[in-house]
């Protein structure tokens, strides 16, 4: 229990860190079909700068763009999400709700605000949230991770935990041997407590 207490732990804070990739952007088309090609350029470069830990740059890039166009969700989502990455949980919260009622299908913000939501405490917002997700997008992998994690470490379901673990590893592409390892340890003290 100990071993994947602590590489939950350890995971958890990565994951904070590196879910946003270009090809799973907090964007919607909509927002997109809006902006001038120097704009899309911009915002495109922002997300660069987030992928890469440049996030004063990005933000600064962000907040130009919300000049321009104040209800893009895909640029409010992102704003939020550097928030998050700064530790600045309530001002990540306002950006990432605020993109969410633009934009209710932003499973990737919604995601990221469950994070939030589990960092500040409120576990029943964080589950809540991750499950909207999953409504969303059944197949989007890291609502389930998320899940997982939230279920075992902060919970103590340690049944729905590997379940949603399971659920993440048959979505997501090129397996995660660390939650491979993670679903042989809960089998395994799953199996011990019967």
């Amino acid at each position: 229990m100990r071993l994947s207490l602590i590489l939950c732990c350890y995971l958890v804070f990565l994951t904070g860190c590196a879910q946003v990739s270009l090809n799973n952007v907090l964007n919607s088309r909509d927002q997109q079909q809006s902006m001038t090609d120097s704009d899309k350029r911009e915002y495109i470069k922002a997300l660069e700068g987030i992928k890469k830990k440049r996030l004063k740059k990005a933000q600064v890039i962000l907040n130009r763009l919300l000049k321009k166009y104040p209800d893009a969700s895909g640029v409010l989502a992102n704003k939020g999400l550097i928030y998050a990455k700064k530790a600045k949980l309530d001002k990540a919260e306002t950006f990432l709700e605020k993109a969410l009622q633009i934009n209710d299908k932003l499973v990737q913000a919604r995601n990221h605000l469950a994070v939030v939501y589990r960092k500040q405490g409120k576990f029943s917002e964080a589950g809540q949230m991750l499950q909207a997700a999953i409504v969303t997008n059944p197949y989007y992998a890291n609502a389930y991770y998320n899940l997982g994690i939230l279920n075992e470490l902060y919970l103590d379901e340690p049944a729905i935990a590997l379940e949603n673990y399971r659920l993440y590893l048959d979505l997501k592409k090129g397996g995660d041997k660390r939650v491979s390892q993670w679903v042989s340890l809960l089998q395994r003290q799953l199996k011990s407590r019967k």
